[in-house]
């Protein structure tokens, strides 16, 4: 008998962990597939700073590289 009630427990111990890790992905999913539709005019200014950020960055590595003398 204490071996049923022990199986229950830890199948209802197992779905509530389901259900809570279940949760914890689908409603962050959720809620950024409810904000992605924007349009090019709100994406522009973000693209534009996220491409001038790379290559500053890319530049940066770049000459590190050449003065350690393991340029390309």
């Amino acid at each position: 008998m204490s071996n049923t009630v022990e199986q229950h427990t830890e199948a209802r111990t197992g779905s509530r962990a389901k259900r809570i890790a279940f949760g914890a992905l689908a409603v962050p999913a959720l809620m950024i597939g409810l904000a992605l539709p924007a349009n090019a005019a709100e994406l522009t200014p973000i693209a534009e700073v996220l491409d001038a950020t790379i290559a500053d960055t890319l530049s940066s590595v770049g000459a590190a590289l050449d003065a350690l003398g393991l340029g390309a």
